[in-house]
C-alpha cells in the first residue's frame, strides 16, 4: 500500500515541479558533442593507420623476389624460386633429404616474408640514423671533457728582465 502511494506522490512532484537549471541541459549536450568528436576522430585515424598498414603490406608483396623466405596463411613455410608475371610466385620447401617440393601460388596469400619495401626501408634508415645520433649525444655526454693545461704560475716562469751589462 505505502509503496502505490510512493509512486503516485514521485509522479505528481515530477509534474509539478519546475525544469532543471537551463546551464544543466546544455551541460549534457556539450558532453554529447565532445563524445561524438572523440569518436570521429579516433575512427579517422585508425582508418588512417589501417591504410598504412595495408600499403606497407601491398609494398612488401611487390618486393618479393626469387630467394626470399616467405611464410604463408596457411602456414607453409619455404623460399620463393620465380615469380611469375600472372601475381603468382613459386615457393620451394622441403628439404634435400626429405624431398623437395614446389607449390605455385598467389602472392596474396603470403602473410610473411623477410622482403622488405621502400616504406619499410625509409623507415629502417631513418631508426637508424635517429640511434646513432642519440649514442653519439650519449657518448659526448659521458666522454670527459677535454683537460686544459693549467697556466704556469708566475713563480716557475722565469721573468724576462732586460739584461744589463756591469
Amino acid at each position: 500500500m505505502n509503496l502505490w502511494k510512493l509512486l503516485a506522490d514521485s509522479a505528481s512532484d515530477a509534474t509539478t515541479t519546475t525544469p532543471a537549471n537551463p546551464w544543466q541541459q546544455y551541460m549534457i549536450y556539450i558532453l554529447l558533442g565532445v563524445i561524438v568528436v572523440l569518436l570521429v576522430v579516433w575512427l579517422l585515424f585508425s582508418g588512417r593507420k589501417n591504410k598504412q598498414r595495408q600499403k606497407e603490406y601491398v609494398e612488401q608483396l611487390d618486393a618479393i623476389a626469387p630467394g626470399n623466405k616467405v611464410k604463408t596463411a596457411g602456414g607453409i613455410c619455404g623460399i620463393v624460386v620465380e615469380v611469375c608475371d600472372d601475381n603468382t610466385v613459386i615457393i620451394e620447401t622441403g628439404s634435400e633429404q626429405s624431398g623437395k617440393s614446389y607449390i605455385k601460388m598467389d602472392k596474396e596469400l603470403i602473410a610473411q616474408t623477410d622482403a622488405k619495401g621502400p616504406t619499410q626501408i625509409a623507415r629502417e634508415q631513418a631508426e637508424a640514423a635517429r640511434k646513432a645520433e642519440k649514442e653519439a649525444k650519449n657518448a659526448e655526454k659521458k666522454a670527459p671533457a677535454p683537460e686544459e693545461k693549467p697556466a704556469e704560475s708566475a713563480e716557475e716562469t722565469p721573468a724576462e728582465t732586460p739584461e744589463t751589462k756591469e
